[in-house]
């Protein structure tokens, strides 16, 4: 078989903008830096689809905000299982972070010469900034967060391999030593020796039928870091986004709009939210609100599958001034946001596990780092709005320098070749497969939304379970014609792989807490203050509990 060679230091594996981030820091501290993407670099991940605004302490004079409040509302929203020196981190980094942008091109919404700053539930104080976004699509606006970040890329010469995928990581003796790629449009595979390794491919919002996610987000991460022998934690935790439009279109109603005087109804017209929030509409986190409309819908007070989303509370010139794209995004389907209501779902929208990590964004394997959605810990059981934008570029830097600085110590460890054999096996063309690629992700797809996404119970996890299983079992019998056809197989393999750990995990966690939403354990508790951590064996899956701060409990 041939098979391309590339030598690098630090190779970054994701296009998007924590990947972006990471490959301009490594080069800034030296290192000779490879991109490698699945899609096109700049325009794949899920910061493009994003609201383009985040969550930071504004370094302003008389901001009565502080790294502090930002701190504790973090911890009181991941519901006190975050990995707290990750969220402190995450807290005192975050305002510096404008300046660092800035640097690179980006620009920000001010008004006399302050930033604009607006509060989405569950911050206690406004700190969401926006990027100015004129000229692009409202359903693009993440483009103004990602446009300087790749024309950066581009002026630092940094190497770029677009529509290429990488398949598994190689270690020898538990450290880094490269990784499998595949070439889509040249159909071909790419040997990499590589010192240090970033994930940055995101998540895995694709493993359920719906979503709002970008294409190709399957949980490559994980399964790559997973194989490759790293721990991963807190694979029970998604996040669903609880306010997708699905009529008169499909795009986010902005979480911010509820601060300003955005609420919910049922089919009856009526206020809901406060039965099961206190607080209402403006308290209500995502994965409260989520929770709330799926019983509203489920009790038989939804309409075609959501409830309504009223914006009338808000003042006109507000509405107009601060969610203009918005209004005229509806305007243009005859909706006129301040008297028409739309219909609003929850769908799935952000990864809470993954890739152990220490604030150097280390992983457990030498030479192995992660940072963005890839990573886990510092959001713990729910995310706040705009701080996974924050959490980019943050540990996007660190996982940079960090990498750079281990490549500039070490030497690159040799490729097993027997490894790399027996990977390249698992990659290939399989003409005599009788059952359809297509159908099988299909299916896996609905088998996470019907049994692990906003409310779970214990049979129904177990049937997802095993269907997951059953699936698995075919693999063998599924035609795979061409390149193209291999790295979709991948993602099957991964899908299935990353979807066993999140049923497996909140099978293990008998509560509710956070984005996880169990209906025969309803209520939180002290029993589960702390974490799951997942480890791959020979004999199979490993799923230990560690309390906070805490030794590791083998199940």
């Amino acid at each position: 078989m041939e098979i391309k060679k590339l030598v690098t230091d630090v190779l970054v594996v994701g296009g998007g903008s924590t990947g972006l981030i990471a490959a301009l820091e490594a080069e800034k501290h030296g290192a000779d830096v490879t991109i490698i993407c699945k899609q096109k670099a700049g325009r794949s991940g899920n910061t493009i689809v994003s609201g383009s605004a985040f969550s930071v302490v504004v370094p302003e004079e008389g901001n009565p905000d502080s790294e502090e409040i930002y701190f504790n509302d973090l911890i009181r929203s991941g519901k006190g299982i975050n990995q707290k020196e990750l969220t402190r981190t995450l807290a005192f980094n975050s305002g510096k972070t404008i300046k660092w942008l800035e640097d690179y091109g980006m620009e920000f919404f001010k008004t006399n010469s302050e930033y604009v700053k607006r509060q989405p539930p569950g911050h206690s104080h406004p700190r969401s900034v926006p990027t100015i976004w004129d000229g692009y699509s409202y359903l693009a606006r993440g483009l103004s967060f990602m446009k300087p970040l790749s024309e950066s890329v581009i002026k630092k010469n940094i190497r770029v391999m677009e529509q290429t995928v990488v398949a598994h990581l190689l270690t020898t003796n538990g450290k880094i030593a490269g990784a499998i790629a595949i070439d889509i449009n040249e159909s071909e595979f790419i040997e990499i020796s590589c010192k240090s390794i970033i994930l940055a491919n995101g998540g895995a919002g694709g493993m359920f039928s719906h979503n709002n996610n970008t294409v190709g987000i399957t949980g490559d991460s994980y399964a790559l870091a997973y194989e490759a022998g790293a721990v991963l934690k807190d694979m029970e935790f998604v996040q669903f986004y609880p306010t997708q439009m699905i009529k008169p279109l499909k795009m986010p109603a902005s979480n911010p709009l509820f601060g300003d005087g955005a609420v919910l109804r049922n089919k009856d017209k009526e206020l809901f939210i406060h039965r099961y929030v206190e607080g209402g509409d403006k308290a209500a986190t995502r994965d409260k609100m989520a929770q709330a409309i799926f019983q509203e819908v489920e009790r038989g007070y939804g309409v075609e599958g959501g409830v309504y989303f009223d914006c009338s509370g808000i003042p006109k010139e507000v509405l107009e001034s601060k969610y203009s794209h918005f209004c005229n995004q509806l305007k243009k389907k005859g909706v006129d946001p301040q008297k028409d209501m739309v219909i609003v779902s929850p769908t799935t929208h952000y990864f809470l596990g993954g890739v152990k990590i220490n604030t150097n964004c280390e992983s457990s394997v030498r030479g192995l780092y992660a940072a963005g959605e890839a990573a886990t810990g510092t959001h713990g059981a729910n995310r706040l709005s705009g701080s996974s934008i924050a959490d980019t570029v943050v540990f996007g830097k660190i996982a940079g320098e960090s990498a750079a600085e281990y490549s500039a110590v070490n030497q690159h460890a040799k490729i097993n070749s027997q490894d790399l054999s027996n990977k390249l096996e698992k990659l290939k063309v399989n003409s005599k497969g009788e059952e359809s690629l297509a159908d099988k992700k299909e299916l896996v797809r609905t088998v996470m939304w019907r049994s692990a996404s906003v409310v779970r119970e214990e049979s129904i996890l177990l049937e997802g379970l095993k269907q997951l299983y059953e699936v698995e079992s075919i693999l063998d019998n599924i035609a795979v014609r061409n390149y193209k056809e291999i790295v979709s197989f991948q993602e099957l393999a991964n899908m299935i792989t990353v979807g066993k750990l999140t049923i497996k995990g909140a099978l293990e966690r008998k509560e509710s807490r956070g984005s996880h939403w169990r209906r025969d354990y309803p209520n939180q508790s002290e029993d589960y203050l702390g974490n799951f951590e997942y480890s791959k064996s020979s004999d199979g899956d490993i799923i230990n509990y560690r309390p906070l701060d805490g030794l590791l409990i083998n199940n």
